[in-house]
């Protein structure tokens, strides 16, 4: 079995699919706070709706109030009599609140469910159904556990949500975190249930992959290590209306620890990453395997096309996508050639900048710091900001985090100072808590082959350019999943904690 480098790939999705039709959000959950509904698009202004309310996920028959509707709701009937009766508006919306959560601690973790259904259908009483939401409630500001385990321990996994309300956990290895065995199998949340159950298998074993959106609502899964811990070329498509995984056309070149952007004509730029895991007579010698090479992914056509080379290998860079649609790349892990030795590992902070129009890559500027094993986040439109990563490279260093940040502005093209964390962390994600503030949490310091998980977080203030400390997590975790729920909590899952074991643990970030 070879040994990788802990690259991680972003797992984060702020824009979970809902079902075509009936449309019901529901935000909050945070004790002290607030709830808020909207049930949306009516079929007509000033419709009467009904928004649910239970203390248990059901199933309810409609036929015990409809004889002649054979379906089922996701509330219970214990509370139905606290449902919330209206009409839509014009807008065809029918918002209720925001009703306030008292600070009542006796509420943490009480659940309650909700469901969207409007009156006056052509057959029945009841005529369109939502998807149910649960909301169970904790302290604001503060991560918690609900025991809520995954079935398989998971490093580097992906967050694919479902047309259904689910989430589909996708891949990740198990083991250590530097010596991981990639799933083929992926598990499904039901946040209804609060619970785990295995779900349809990928068509290979995969970690550190990369998972991309489609305009379509379908997923691109590409590259990642296989069950040998081998960068591979194999891709495949997840649709989270069917919750399938169909193979489609390899890329040219196996990867692991690349990037991949979805560009403004539908089509997906991946770029460099590691194309080969050598580890003879190092482990280090993986860092050779860096590459320049970039491909395009047509998913109309199911084609691979090669794109321009990167001016020099990355893999672990940080990528991002400018509003004019142009593809930032900046740092990762590289190598340099040298007389004698023949090459030298080396941590970049050069900058590439792909643009869709030409497709070409031209120089950008440069960062003040080398960096790798980070990733990029927008405090403000077209302004993002990148803190952290492993900073350093050699051939007696096996790379060790920075605490340094610093902020691209796209306007000028120009990078300037962030001040810096209390802690050097790598392979960590980010959390948008709203008002320009950003939670950095968890990751690991350490070294590349060494990494030591962390349990802190920092908060990035974007209005006073400041770091403070943030609440702890309730494990130390390191290239975890992590998913922005449709009731606005943000739930992890597993990654590497201490002793580099990978987690089968959950949490909850409430706001």
């Amino acid at each position: 079995m070879r040994l990788h480098l802990a690259i991680s790939t972003l797992a984060l999705c702020l824009s979970p699919l809902t079902a075509q039709g009936l449309q019901f959000d529901v935000t909050g959950g945070s004790i002290p706070g607030s709830l808020s509904f909207d049930l949306y698009p009516t079929v007509a202004p000033l419709t009467a709706c009904f928004i649910l309310t239970g203390i248990t996920p059901g199933p309810t028959n409609i036929a015990l109030f409809d004889p002649a509707d054979p379906r089922t709701v996701n509330v219970g009937t214990q509370a139905l009599g606290n449902s919330f009766f209206g009409l839509s508006g014009l807008d065809g919306h029918f918002r209720v609140g925001p009703l306030a959560v008292p600070n009542i601690p006796s509420l943490t973790d009480a659940a309650f469910f909700f469901q969207g259904i409007t009156i006056g259908g052509a057959t029945t009483i009841v005529d369109e159904i939502s998807l149910a939401r649960a909301v169970r409630l904790a302290p604001s500001g503060a991560f918690r556990t609900r025991s809520a385990f995954m079935l398989d321990e998971r490093a580097f996994a992906t967050v694919l949500p479902r047309t259904d309300g689910s989430w589909t956990i996708a891949g990740g290895g198990r083991g250590a975190l530097l010596a991981q065995v990639a799933h083929r199998t992926t598990e499904i949340y039901d946040p209804l249930t609060d619970s785990f159950t295995f779900g349809p298998n990928m068509n290979v074993e995969r970690s550190i992959h990369t998972a991309t959106r489609l305009n379509d609502g379908r997923w691109l899964i590409a590259g990642g290590v296989a069950i040998a811990n081998d960068p591979q070329s194999l891709c495949e498509i997840y649709d989270p209306a069917t919750g399938t995984f169909t193979q489609v056309a390899s890329m040219v070149t196996p990867r692991m620890g690349h990037t991949a952007n979805l560009l403004p004509n539908g089509r997906v730029l991946v770029t460099g990453g590691l194309q080969a895991l050598t580890v003879l007579p190092t482990q280090l010698s993986a860092i050779r395997d860096a590459t320049n090479l970039t491909e395009i992914y047509d998913p109309v056509a199911n084609t691979w096309t090669p794109g321009p080379n990167l001016r020099t290998p990355r893999a672990g860079h940080i990528s991002f996508q400018r509003p004019d649609g142009k593809v930032v790349l900046a740092g990762g892990i590289s190598w340099d050639s040298v007389i004698l030795l023949g090459w030298l590992p080396a941590m970049r902070s050069s900058v590439d900048i792909y643009d869709p129009v030409t497709n070409t890559i031209s120089a950008g500027p440069s960062m003040a710091n080398t960096r790798s094993l980070t990733y990029a986040t927008e405090i403000t439109p077209g302004r993002f900001l990148v803190a952290g990563g492993i900073a350093a490279i050699s051939l007696t260093n096996p790379g060790n985090p920075t605490a340094a940040a610093e902020i691209y502005n796209s306007a000028t093209n120009s990078w300037s100072s962030a001040g810096s964390m209390a802690a050097a962390r790598a392979n960590h994600l980010i959390i948008p808590l709203g008002n320009g503030r950003f939670l950095h949490a968890g990751g690991a310091d350490g070294s590349v082959l060494n990494p030591n998980a962390l349990g802190t977080t920092e908060v990035y203030d974007a209005n006073t350019n400041s770091w403070s400390a943030g609440p702890s997590l309730t494990v130390p975790r390191a290239a975890y999943a992590l998913y922005q729920t449709p009731t606005d909590q943000v739930m992890l899952f597993g990654g590497g904690t201490t002793l580099g074991a990978i987690a089968t643990s959950t949490e909850w970030w409430y706001r």
